[in-house]
Formats: structure tokens, C-alpha cells, sequence
């Protein structure tokens, strides 16, 4: 079992982290452009380009495994994975009172980490999910019309709360 869990846990990382940082790097590089072209099809299936959805989609999957876990748990009463996460916990040093404090402090993390995505999500998700050879120059003027009347929706709100 930690033959599978250590990878899939290292995969969600890089996962997160490409979502969160390094694509937004890498779009800047100009020699990434085949790369683009290349993952754009995967990031649409898989979470639409939105870091928020990859985020909550990795959330679920999650709760999936450890619904199916408890549901095989039920049946298998061998199947234990305490010496997994004892492992782990070993391996980031938290003392054996502290885990069930860490394991909720980090689902406490993923909920901050969904309501900062959720505060800087700007563009409906049909738009940040379009596929760049979609970018018609109409669509592209649309999409600047859609952030100009969004800045001044936001203005008028921010003026009325002022006021």
C-alpha cells in the first residue's frame, strides 16, 4: 500500500503546485508553447484550466479513497493503514499526540486554499477553460468587454459600500 500512497501523494503535489504556481510561470516562457499545446486538452478534461476545481476535485478524490477504504475496511479486517500514516507522520517529524491535530489542520488548509482561489477566480469557467486555438479575435474582444464591465461592477460596489 505505501508503494502506491507515497507516489499518488507526490503526483497531487506536483498537481498542485503546477496549478497554483508553475503554470502561470510557464506560460510566460516562450518556449513553452508546444507544451501548451500539448497539455491544454488534459487540463480542460481534467479541471477545465481552473485551480480552484483542480483543487476540489482532488478534495473528492480523496474523500473517495477514504470512503472506499472504510467500505473495504468493513469487509477485510486486516486491511489496516496505520503503519502508513505513521510513516508518514514519522517522516514529517509530528509527534505521535499531534497527528490527529495535523490531519485536520491540513483539511483546514485545503478550505483556506479553496476560499483563496475562489477570491481570485475572475473569469467565468467557460472562459478560462476555452482551448487557445478558440481564440477568435471576437471571442478575445469578448473576453476584455467581460473584465472591463467586471471592473466596474466591482468599482460601483466598492463606492456604494464607501458611501
Amino acid at each position: 500500500m505505501t508503494k502506491f500512497l507515497i507516489p499518488a501523494g507526490v503526483i497531487v503535489a506536483l498537481l498542485v503546485a503546477y496549478a497554483m504556481f508553475g503554470r502561470k510561470w510557464l506560460k510566460r516562457q516562450s518556449w513553452t508553447t508546444g507544451f501548451f499545446e500539448w497539455i491544454e486538452p488534459f487540463e480542460v478534461a481534467l479541471f477545465q484550466k481552473s485551480e480552484t476545481i483542480l483543487v476540489g476535485r482532488l478534495l473528492w478524490v480523496g474523500g473517495l479513497l477514504v470512503t472506499l477504504y472504510d467500505g473495504l475496511a468493513v469487509f477485510m479486517s486486516s486491511l489496516d493503514l496505520t503503519p502508513v500514516t505513521t510513516r508518514l507522520f514519522d517522516f514529517l517529524h509530528i509527534p505521535p499526540d499531534m497527528r490527529s491535530v495535523a490531519a485536520t489542520a491540513f483539511i483546514t488548509g485545503l478550505g483556506y486554499l479553496i476560499n483563496w482561489l475562489r477570491k481570485r477566480t475572475s473569469k467565468p469557467l467557460e472562459v478560462v477553460a476555452a482551448p487557445e486555438k478558440d481564440m477568435t479575435p471576437a471571442v478575445a474582444q469578448a473576453i476584455v468587454n467581460a473584465e472591463v464591465s467586471k471592473d466596474v461592477a466591482v468599482a460601483a460596489v466598492n463606492d456604494a459600500k464607501a458611501a
